[in-house]
């Protein structure tokens, strides 16, 4: 039996439905880490929010086995070269690598679009999201407070020569 096939696309602001399917493969404790609280259902600004992605300000790329969306990762511009990251896996994919594949494109495309630093709040409990930042970025600056750990790395030149985007790849 062989392995599916991954592919990972850039986003747009046509992409709702990805969106939409994303979101609804996420556990209760997955939504939690993700948006640090309880978020039983995505609210219209929530969603509006999340879908205007426009590829400078806001970049997001999807993971997808087979027509079906498994996995967002995204970029949002919060200053000069600088972003914050988020990225989510529904959880039957979870894993898996999709996350970590959608953190290191999604930081070589934001660093082709001109962001040199990457900033992601973590909650302390998320060991994946921790790992899979350690092995990202070779240089991490954290801090925490609280329950939140933030993380600030720097989107590395070599991670820029990956690939043009926005053409979607097959995993190998």
């Amino acid at each position: 039996m062989t392995a599916p096939t991954l592919t990972v696309r850039e986003l747009g602001p046509h992409d709702g439905a990805v969106l939409d399917a994303v979101f609804a493969g996420l556990s209760t404790l997955s939504r939690f880490t993700r948006f640090h609280g309880a978020v039983p259902r995505m609210s219209a600004p929530m969603r509006a929010q999340l879908a205007a992605v426009d590829g400078r300000r806001h970049m997001a790329l999807g993971a997808f086995v087979g027509p079906e969306p498994v996995g967002i990762a995204r970029l949002i511009a919060v200053g000069p070269g600088r972003a914050d990251l988020a990225v989510e896996v529904v959880d039957a994919w979870q894993g898996n690598g999709i996350g970590a594949r959608l953190v290191r494109e999604v930081v070589a495309l934001g660093r082709e679009r001109g962001i040199t630093e990457v900033v992601a709040e973590v909650l302390a409990e998320n060991a994946a999201m921790r790992r899979v930042l350690a092995l990202t970025f070779p240089e991490l600056q954290v801090t925490s407070a609280g329950p939140e750990i933030t993380y600030i790395g720097r989107a590395s030149q070599r991670s820029s020569e990956r690939r043009s985007w926005p053409a979607a790849e097959t995993a190998a």
